[in-house]
């Protein structure tokens, strides 16, 4: 993660918790800018770091999971993936999630890096893994509310689904992206 120059950096004068939820925090700051001017207010969204995995079969197909999102009123398809629990640490949290939402574990992990989705809003990191050689351990344990369905999709479509828009998560794009980089896939499966 890049730091900032002291120079350029906001002092942050005060801060106000506004709305807390088990989910988010909308916070209000008042800033000050390293040219004197005062940013008053600036609100942030502090939400806990996520985990995304980018997890390829032996068989060489990608698990991706197919849920709606009430937000955009649509079915995404999208890769598998949650928030890091207080304590916990990414790559934990990324096989977690895994076997969570499709049953599969297991393999060689890589982290891909970190991003930031929006960061002129909110505080989170989005922690990117790939699986490779995952296997099948045993039967989806979603949460209370989570609805979702697996996809198995050949690793040289995924390209494709990327390009048409068919996954639309800016942390999912950038995963797959990475990480069909790091495989060789990427000009292979763009035709």
């Amino acid at each position: 993660m890049a730091e900032t120059p002291n120079n350029e950096t906001w002092e942050t004068l005060s801060s106000e918790e506004l709305y807390e939820t088990p989910y988010f925090t909308l916070r209000s700051d008042r800033l000050r800018l390293p040219d004197g001017a005062v940013k008053d207010p600036y609100y942030i969204l502090e939400r806990p770091d996520a985990a995304i995995v980018f997890p390829v079969t032996d068989e060489g197909e990608v698990l991706l999971v197919r849920q709606y999102r009430p937000p955009l009123d649509l079915m995404e398809l999208g890769l598998p993936a949650g928030l890091i629990e207080s304590g916990e640490e990414p790559e934990v949290a990324a096989r977690r999630e895994l076997s969570e939402e499709t049953g599969y574990s297991g393999g060689k992990w890589e982290a891909l890096g970190a991003l930031a989705s929006s960061p002129s809003l909110k505080n989170n990191w989005a922690y990117l893994f790939l699986a490779q050689g995952i296997g099948r351990a045993g039967d989806q344990d979603l949460d209370e509310y989570e609805r979702l369905d697996v996809v198995r999709v050949p690793l040289e479509e995924v390209p494709g689904l990327v390009y048409k828009g068919e996954i639309v998560s800016s942390s999912g794009v950038a995963a797959a992206m990475l990480a069909l980089d790091r495989l060789g896939a990427l000009m292979r499966g763009a035709g």
